[in-house]
């Protein structure tokens, strides 16, 4: 029996809404590879995603006005099948764009350039699937005004299933499908849905329509655009910047409350997701209310500013509220009336002769404003003006757009109160953020630089486009710390100076030394100290002027000819250098479980360092005692699987964790080499300042294992992969298995005795 429209056509959309997003979550995984665990990862698959959804909805809203109901759902089989077709060749074209920007760059500087480059063969990538994707919507709004006759009713009711159908794909590829299969499979699985839902829609029975509507198939875009039409189309182009902006700027502020795991952004961007589709299905509700179609549009807008400023009031320390219900307070309001601009526009516009026309150019221009907002975003809003900051700017936009479309209303009595209210909040708003930002940081950031102004402490709070960065030095109280994006990442530890001396003293002769992640300097400043050239990566721009807070002596540091700060992804720059390393060390930031961490973690990682470093070289791998035993033990094994030769250091404190030596070729440890240090000299001085028990000439003492013992250990532990990065997906692991917690004392001790065992 064949499956009849429209009903089955609402549950395969949900479907192909799940898929779209199950790939977006895979897609931008993959690009944490490419640009960095940053937000130009995010931006880089919404502007490809979006520039194709785009693109695609523009080219079929012209094509679909000139078909029938039959032809379209045959049109639509086609487009879902080849979406799976293309977004699996994905999975051999991403990694290729690392061979082509490899071209251009040895990765000692991330220039415009580059950037450009990444960006540029990133969206020709994902280009084909998502203009495909786009070609969907108008084709089967089409499809189903021709059934039903109410074109913002069939938008609705399509956009808000299909919305529904991506807050599933979130959630199914984050939470389960990424964790339990891998990447590649995950997209696979997606791919499977696109076929299923294009061999399904074949079977549809479709019902003869005779169409009344008289189509000019000679009508262009540019006879469509009246005053009125471009007024709207322009307004919604400038609603879907505020929008994404809005996303990208709610995941900056909201992580010091929700954390920086993967499923922090994943509830972030599914929540967001919620909203839009909830607002979308309720816009026939929402008109029987506001019957005026330009007060209805309006008051979405006005709606939208009024609660995105009061998310700026809501995280920024104004009012004590539960984490999760922030959260939701923060996300939902806003994306409900995101959801009900779509239908609204629609319904302001709509003609039923060039439905599929004004459905593509409208999709197509919110878009095209969606992809700016990403990239100002990233590039002017963050480093610029603030997370916190922009929001505030942005409600603004959202206020002045509600007062263009009131003042275009003639009827309605609610008029002038609508109007008045607006500039008032317009105002309210301006002032707000002329005078009152600075102080409106999110809550933790904002509770922490209230602290330090109040003891009188040194602390210096930047943003860029890679996180936001606090820093603070208590000379009193001897203690320092930095945090990125909220999260504390280093503090005044001795393990951070024992990454530089111990692979140094362990080498026979090194003449260089690269540093992956600065953190507070230590490393890189300890490294120094043996007067050996120093290369020194760093992802966040504005951790590097954190510098001279934490070190007195920071001037002399940076101006050391031997020593050289490379702002770049450490992954990138290991792939991208033409150099070759006696050293390398390595301090992936914290949480350990933190998103993006596993690239620093995983065999692949390893396998490209192998490939830079010179006979007899080093890696060394501080593994912080962070997490369960399981996780850390995964880490070890991605090391161990790589290096033949493994030396296994505790550190001086039994919850500081392990120091991993590893080599093509057998370490010998120079005891020797060791003892001769004098106290006078420059290493064991800076060793000192963090330990008063303990000195340089003691490292021997701290060797507990070589990989023998390690391989005894962990033997049944999985290896982190850049397709199975298990440490960040690890919710189903942890929520039905055991595993020591190694930030406990007793249990890092006895993980430490455990390795001792076998010597």
């Amino acid at each position: 029996m064949q499956p009849r429209s429209p009903k089955i056509i609402y549950l395969l959309f949900f479907l192909s809404g799940a898929a779209g997003l199950i790939y977006e979550i895979v897609w931008i995984r993959y690009l944490v590879l490419i640009f960095g665990s940053t937000t130009n990862s995010i931006v880089a698959v919404i502007a490809a995603f979006l520039g194709g959804l785009a693109i695609g909805s523009l080219t079929f809203g012209k094509f679909v006005d000139n078909s029938n109901g039959k032809k379209l759902l045959k049109v639509y089989s086609n487009l879902e099948i080849l979406i799976g077709l293309f977004s699996l060749l994905t999975l051999f074209l991403i990694p290729q764009i690392k061979n082509i920007y490899a071209l251009f760059s040895d990765g000692s500087s991330q220039d415009f350039v580059l950037l450009f480059i990444k960006f540029l063969f990133t969206i020709l990538v994902l280009i084909i699937p998502t203009f495909l994707m786009g070609a969907t919507l108008p084709t089967l709004t089409k499809h189903l005004n021709l059934l039903k006759n109410r074109p913002q009713n069939a938008v609705s009711i399509l956009y808000a299933v299909n919305t529904f159908g991506a807050v599933l794909g979130v959630l199914l590829s984050a939470f389960i499908l990424i964790e339990l299969f891998g990447l590649k499979t995950t997209l696979i699985f997606a791919a499977l849905i696109n076929f299923l839902i294009g061999a399904v829609a074949k079977t549809i029975k479709v019902p003869e329509i005779k169409s009344t509507i008289k189509i000019n198939s000679q009508t262009d875009f540019l006879k469509l655009l009246t005053p009125k039409t471009s007024t709207v189309i322009l307004a919604f182009s400038l609603s879907g910047l505020i929008s994404i902006a809005y996303e990208v700027l709610w995941t900056r502020i909201l992580t010091p409350t929700v954390g920086t795991v993967v499923y922090a952004f994943s509830e972030i961007l599914a929540l967001y997701l919620l909203g839009i589709a909830i607002g979308s299905l309720f816009y026939k509700n929402y008109a029987k209310i506001i019957k005026s179609n330009f007060l209805a549009f309006a008051f979405c807008e006005f709606a939208i500013g009024f609660f995105a400023l009061g998310t700026v009031y809501l995280t920024s320390n104004q009012i004590a509220i539960n984490k999760n219900l922030m959260v939701l307070v923060v996300l939902l309001p806003a994306t409900i009336f995101m959801g009900l601009t779509f239908p609204a526009v629609i319904a302001l516009i709509a003609k039923k002769e060039h439905l599929g026309k004004l459905v593509g150019l409208s999709y197509f221009a919110n878009t095209i404003g969606s992809i700016a907002g990403g990239f100002l975003t990233s590039f002017f809003f963050l480093p610029k003006i603030g997370s916190s900051q922009s929001v505030i700017l942005l409600s603004i936009l959202n206020f002045l757009i509600a007062a263009l479309f009131v003042s275009k209303e003639q009827k309605s009595k609610f008029k002038i109160p609508v109007f008045a209210l607006t500039i008032i909040m317009l105002i309210f708003t301006a002032w707000l953020f002329g005078f009152k930002r600075n102080s409106l940081n999110e809550n933790v950031t904002q509770w922490r630089i209230n602290w330090a102004q109040e003891k009188g402490i040194n602390y210096l709070f930047e943003e860029d486009e890679v996180a936001s960065v606090f820093a603070y030095r208590d000379e009193k109280n001897l203690d320092q710390n930095l945090f990125l994006d909220g999260v504390p990442t280093t503090g005044r530890v001795g393990e951070t100076k024992l990454m530089a001396h111990i692979p140094i003293l362990l080498h026979r002769n090194p003449k260089d030394v690269l540093v992956i992640a600065f953190g507070m300097g230590t490393t890189f400043r300890s490294s120094l100290t043996h007067d050996i050239p120093t290369d020194v990566v760093e992802l966040v721009p504005s951790v590097i002027d954190a510098f001279t807070l934490f070190h007195t002596d920071s001037n002399e540091v940076l101006s050391n000819p031997k020593g050289k700060i490379i702002i770049n992804d450490g992954r990138n720059y290991v792939f991208l250098t033409k150099k070759k390393y006696d050293i390398v060390t390595i301090d992936p930031p914290p949480p350990f479980n933190a998103a993006g961490t596993t690239v620093l973690y995983s065999i692949d990682f390893y396998a490209e360092i192998a490939k830079k470093l010179r006979p007899g070289g080093i890696v060394s791998q501080w593994i912080w005692f962070g997490s369960r035993q399981d996780d850390i033990s995964m880490a070890i094994k991605s090391f161990t699987e790589v290096f033949p030769h493994v030396l296994v250091f505790k550190s001086p404190q039994s919850t500081g964790g392990l120091f991993l030596e590893g080599s093509f070729e057998q370490i010998k440890m120079d005891e020797i080499k060791f003892s001769n240090f004098r106290s006078s000299s420059k290493p064991a001085k800076d060793l000192a300042e963090i330990y008063q028990d303990f000195t340089i000439n003691e490292i021997p003492t701290l060797l507990i294992g070589d990989r023998e013992d390690l391989t005894r250990l962990i033997q049944k532990a999985k290896p982190i992969t850049d397709n199975e990065p298990n440490t960040e997906y690890f919710l189903l692991r942890k929520t039905f298995t055991n595993s020591p917690d190694l930030t406990k004392v007793e249990n890092s001790q006895k993980f430490i005795d455990s390795i001792k065992v076998g010597r």
